[in-house]
């Protein structure tokens, strides 16, 4: 696969960074966003190291699906270490921002590589289109990152330890599933005739598409289903405090302190 400094600075280096301030966003590590020396030097050894792996990982891949599985280890491991993260969380943080971008660009870099450049040798080979053609991952990176900052929304550290394995599946199933059509529709698209190329090229884009409203929609009932249940356990928990003081203020009434002294002990045991 292709690396160069051109790629380098201006494809990899801006993705490695929006990639980062997602991966420590949903993982509940915004605080580590926050402009200081220690923060700054670790956020930037972490850049450095996702990058100086992505330069050793892409010329020695033989394909795409290699190039994604050890880039997701590398990452993961880098961020494990520099932040001491839980490896769940390091690679879940991992697992979601490869899901992002390999999204966005399955839904239409493998229709620029056989249309617009006729195959991959010629997309390798006219590496000064990759930074026009990647703008649309940077603006979603862009608008995730700000989402999750304005709206806090952690997956990793405010829910059950089984919906991390849960969603870190899902995710990384959806990653190498959509990796692994690109890398089909690639290889073989050339040989297609042109009507089963067409045919190709808009069930997969339906595949994927469908294949991400799916899991947002299980994120989305997974949460909302937590949010009922704690909404549910607080009003009750709400009027048994309610009951509770209301039993410790008709003691105290009618004079009986030792017994509303034993209610609250009994509460407190």
């Amino acid at each position: 696969m292709v690396m160069n400094l051109y790629i380098l600075f201006f494809v990899s280096l801006p993705e490695a960074f929006l990639n980062l301030i997602i991966a420590l966003l949903i993982t509940g590590q915004k605080g580590k966003l926050k402009l200081n020396r220690n923060n700054a030097i670790s956020f930037l050894s972490t850049l450095f190291l996702m990058l100086l792996s992505s330069c050793i990982i892409r010329p020695i891949s033989p394909n795409i699906i290699t190039s994604m599985t050890l880039h997701i280890i590398a990452y993961t491991i880098i961020i494990m270490i520099i932040y001491r993260m839980k490896l769940v969380y390091a690679l879940f943080g991992t697992a979601f921002f490869f899901m992002i971008i390999t999204t966005t660009e399955v839904l239409y870099t493998p229709y620029v590589i056989t249309y617009g450049f006729q195959g991959m040798e010629n997309f390798q080979n006219a590496y000064y289109w990759y930074v026009p053609l990647s703008a649309p991952q940077r603006i979603i990176q862009m608008l995730v990152a700000v989402f999750l900052w304005k709206h806090d929304i952690l997956l990793v550290t405010r829910i059950s330890k089984k919906f991390h394995k849960l969603f870190l599946v899902s995710f990384l199933l959806l990653v190498f599933g959509e990796q692994l059509l690109y890398f089909v529709f690639v290889s073989i698209f050339d040989n297609l005739q042109f009507v089963y190329q067409i045919v190709f090229s808009v069930a997969m884009f339906v595949i994927v598409l469908v294949l991400n409203v799916l899991i947002l929609k299980l994120i989305y009932t997974v949460i909302g289903g937590l949010v009922i249940k704690s909404y549910n356990k607080y009003n009750d928990f709400e009027d048994d405090v309610k009951f509770a003081f209301d039993e410790i203020r008709t003691l105290l009434v009618n004079n009986q302190v030792d017994e509303a002294v034993k209610l609250i002990d009994d509460l407190n045991g």
